[in-house]
């Protein structure tokens, strides 16, 4: 692995640092870091050692700097961690959140029933538990010519000439409020769509007891 980074990147040539980067954290460290939850939960100074040569000469493609360079310089300079550090932490969380396995206690005080695990879905639909005020499917139209009602109407929309959103109160056929807001070019049709009805629920809360 280290003869084959070093062909594609040399002193001054060949692939930029960042690639560089990317490829031995995505592709070397990773292969490195194999069943490292099986020999790496308590390396000893010997695996540090060993580990660290084995790191030493990744860092010094990636940077271009001289073969005196300490090799605690080079992971400071890169953002790169001792090896035997990232190692060792991915074992423990691999055993611990992934394994649900409990670790000696001079390892880590730390049980796997102390962590939360992540969620994988919805148990229940949040449809199936709205509140009587929260939503209703019914349809609106019926209730524009009513005087006793404040209707809402929010928008989105996003073209070649940007984004937008906005929204308007009718009351007793009269346009009461309007709002509208330009977005960043590079916000979605369904961010847009969000921030209208947001904005439209801030206007709403802040209304007196009427029907809406």
């Amino acid at each position: 692995m280290q003869q084959n980074l070093k062909t594609i990147a040399g002193g001054n040539w060949g692939i930029s640092q960042i690639h560089r980067w990317t490829l031995y954290k995505t592709v070397i460290e990773r292969m490195l870091a194999h069943g490292s939850s099986a020999w790496c939960l308590n390396p000893t100074f010997r695996m540090k050692r060993k580990l660290s040569s084995i790191q030493r000469p990744f860092l010094l493609h990636i940077s271009g700097a001289y073969r005196t360079t300490p090799t605690a310089a080079l992971q400071a300079i890169l953002g790169i961690p001792p090896l035997h550090m990232q190692l060792q932490f991915e074992a423990r969380f691999t055993s611990i959140f992934r394994l649900r396995i409990p670790l000696p206690p001079f390892i880590t005080d730390t049980h796997p029933h102390d962590l939360e695990m992540k969620a994988t879905g919805w148990s229940t639909h949040p449809s199936e538990h709205l509140k009587p005020n929260q939503i209703s499917f019914e349809d609106g139209e019926a209730y524009i010519a009513r005087k006793d009602i404040i209707n809402i109407f929010t928008d989105g929309s996003k073209t070649e000439h940007g984004v937008g959103a906005a929204f308007c109160v009718l009351t007793n056929d009269i346009w009461a409020y309007q709002w509208s807001a330009k977005l960043n070019d590079n916000n979605t049709v369904f961010q847009a769509e969000l921030t209208a009805l947001h904005e439209a629920v801030i206007y709403a809360s802040n209304l007196p007891n009427h029907n809406t």
